[in-house]
């Protein structure tokens, strides 16, 4: 009905009441009930099938154009008002559509994402019992099935997706740069390229049949490779054999540890490999060479403005080690009152994570702070994690290893939208 001509609708609608005018017209007192409940039942279906008719002619009528059928409104772009009425502007409101999310935001889950792939019988199997299994053997039927579905020959395990996404969105949770609003790429391939912005186009007024003025290149590409993080976890047979919370701390632990490495590689990173390039060694990024300690909010603001003047902002968040927000913080005016942070950082959070160094320069003591809208940090991420169990090289101490194998990559979309505060001493 909705693909249909407003006069096709007319005509068939004409028809229809025709029809079950003659279907009534055959209802006679010597009609046997079987027939006449036929008769019945194809003039109520006559009766919905037109009702479905004045409904779409309503809605027609109601956006103004009768030829543009209801198949082709997105409600869900329509303002919506107190009486919950919109009226159309211009001829109505053009339906833009959304291209489809490459990337997932930092409020998205990683296993929502994967879901869809996943194997629903693992719903019930969480990630620490998993992990207990893989050493002291299954005690439930679906714990042996996921082992026996991710043994390998050199004696690994493949964790399910649903379980390694559980860790991966534990790992994102314990992020600094994934609450600074870093986005997540779910990488599906070795090679993964992705567009970045590498100039903004120039647009130029024109006389009429003068040339169009020509433009930098405004996009180039960035490639996601995934790159090898591994941890190695020891644990004495005693503790994993009768904790009762070791189960929901395993996670934890191997969540932090390489959400903490992570967050290294993001700020830091120096791009020779194996490591990825982080923000400090990108091109194009924004730097003040401080050289000294942080006496007001100068730099910040410094930093803040750069990103702006390059049509990079807003600004998601500013990371330093806490070593830096504990001297901002302890800042005061001339009177001893504490220095109220300027309205145009008021809304900024300020995040800490120990992973930036604070030893390095001339007197070992410098540190930096990342200024940026992590929007444009791209963490590529490979929903397959690899645990393997260590059982006879630490047999002799009575313990287990526990060995943790990711790939990851990370890349930055516009080095505009980063400037780095270097040489902070405290």
């Amino acid at each position: 009905i909705p693909d249909q001509s407003y006069k096709r609708l007319l005509s068939v609608y004409a028809d229809g009441e025709r029809a079950a005018r003659d279907l009534v017209g055959q209802c006679t007192d010597d009609l046997s009930e079987k027939n006449a409940a036929e008769i019945e039942g194809a003039v109520d279906g006559i009766s919905d099938f037109l009702s479905a008719i004045d409904n779409e002619i309503a809605i027609r009528k109601s956006n103004g154009n009768m030829e543009l059928g209801s198949n082709h409104i997105d409600y869900s772009k329509r303002p919506q008002f107190e009486d919950r009425v919109s009226p159309a502007v211009d001829g109505g409101v053009i339906d833009v559509p959304e291209p489809e999310a490459f990337a997932l935001r930092n409020d998205q889950s990683m296993r929502a994402w994967a879901q869809p792939k996943c194997d629903r019988a693992y719903d019930q199997l969480g990630l620490g019992r998993y992990l207990r299994s893989m050493i002291v053997g299954p005690t439930t039927e679906i714990e042996g099935r996921a082992l026996a579905e991710g043994t390998d020959s050199a004696g690994g395990f493949t964790v399910p997706t649903a379980l390694s996404t559980e860790l991966i969105d534990r790992l994102r949770a314990a992020s600094v740069v994934n609450r600074a609003r870093a986005r997540t790429i779910p990488l599906t391939s070795d090679v993964n390229v992705i567009a970045k912005l590498a100039s903004d186009p120039q647009p130029a007024f024109r006389v009429e049949n003068a040339a169009v003025a020509e433009s930098d290149p405004t996009f180039a590409s960035i490639t996601l490779t995934p790159r090898s993080i591994a941890m190695k976890t020891l644990i004495s047979r005693e503790l994993f054999e009768d904790s009762l919370n070791l189960e929901s701390e395993l996670p934890r632990i191997l969540s932090e540890a390489l959400a903490k490495e992570i967050d290294r590689v993001c700020l830091m990173g120096s791009g020779s490999a194996p490591e990825p390039r982080g923000i400090a060694n990108q091109a194009g990024i924004g730097t003040t060479a401080l050289g000294g300690a942080l006496t007001s909010y100068s730099p910040l603001i410094a930093a803040e403005t750069g990103i702006l003047s390059g049509n990079a902002g807003p600004v998601s968040a500013i990371i330093a080690h806490p070593r830096e927000l504990g001297d901002l913080a302890a800042l005061t005016d001339t009177t001893g009152q504490s220095l109220r942070r300027p309205e145009a950082l008021a809304s900024i959070p300020l995040l800490s994570t120990t992973a930036i160094p604070i030893d390095g320069g001339a007197g070992s003591n410098e540190s930096s702070i990342f200024v940026g809208n992590f929007n444009h940090l791209l963490i590529g991420v490979r929903s397959g994690i690899r645990v393997e169990i260590l059982r006879e090289l630490y047999a002799g101490t009575h313990q287990y290893g526990l060995i943790a194998h990711a790939r990851f990559d990370v890349a930055v979309q516009h080095a505009s939208a980063f400037h780095t505060i270097t040489g902070v001493q405290s």
